[in-house]
């Protein structure tokens, strides 16, 4: 016969152990190291257990579960990459691709979250990444910058507008066509884009250097309106030094120059 304190300790045991879905297998950007998660399903907070380290994360961050309701309903990984890329995405709406700056609040979490997603990738080797590196990309945030007498001059603050910066990346050719396009208002609404060719070559494992080629504006009216101003629109876009690949999958991209500027890109 079962005394009321045995009972009270097997129903202790019985509630209090979590129901966990073991050594469930991580997709994971190239270059990071292998790992398992064990995800339990109890209220609070998620354990991720990852080689041998134990961190916590919210409960947004670690699971979320398909439609369905009572024993129907099925767990689903909400990965911390993910996580960080919709965070990113939060603090970038709204800052103009950070072109003309950033208050230094937001540029700062803007850089602890791209910090984060380079974490993703500690192994990362761009020979190997060839194939992630090639198509097209477009630019989501830099910290690159136009402001003062530079915007004034290239008209930034009145009748030119900034549209997309594009990039498509040739790793058959070690070839890069970066393309930045502009609107003009009081021309009948002149459009145009700036194209600059340079060349990469991989010269460590996260690092190409770059060597500029060719530049051209058009239509011919935006070449006259910059004809002035041409050699510091130049010096502002041109790529040339060396570029440091510090996160890549199939999605996203994070780049780093010699300069101090960071690029996130997303696959276009």
């Amino acid at each position: 016969m079962i005394t009321a304190f045995q009972a009270t300790r097997i129903a202790g045991l019985l509630y209090s152990k979590p129901s966990c879905v073991a050594n469930a297998a991580l997709p994971r950007p190239l270059g990071a190291k292998s790992t398992h998660a064990v995800l339990c399903l109890r209220p609070g907070k998620r354990k991720h257990v990852q080689k041998g380290t134990l961190k916590t994360y919210s409960e947004s961050q670690a699971i979320n579960f398909q439609s369905g309701s009572g024993s129907n309903a099925q767990p689903t990984v909400q990965f911390p990459v993910e996580s960080i890329k919709s965070n990113l995405q939060r603090e970038i709406d709204g800052t103009k691709r950070g072109i003309f700056g950033t208050k230094a609040a937001k540029s700062q979490a803007i850089e602890d979250l791209l910090q984060q997603l380079e974490e993703q990738t500690p192994a990362l080797n761009v020979t190997e990444a060839m194939d992630q590196l090639n198509g097209g990309w477009q630019l989501l945030y830099t910290s690159l910058t136009i402001k003062g007498a530079r915007k004034t001059k290239l008209g930034l603050r009145e009748f030119v507008t900034l549209g997309d910066f594009r990039q498509t990346v040739d790793t058959g050719t070690n070839r890069a066509v970066n393309k930045v396009c502009f609107s003009v208002t009081g021309l009948g609404n002149l459009s145009g884009s700036l194209t600059i060719i340079a060349a990469f070559e991989p010269v460590s494992p996260r690092r190409v250097s770059i060597n500029f080629e060719s530049a051209s504006l058009v239509p011919q009216a935006l070449e006259k309106l910059f004809a002035s101003n041409y050699d510091l629109l130049l010096s502002i876009f041109n790529p040339e030094g060396w570029l440091d690949i510090t996160y890549v999958d199939e999605t996203h991209r994070v780049g780093r120059d010699d300069k101090g500027n960071v690029f996130y890109l997303q696959r276009c």
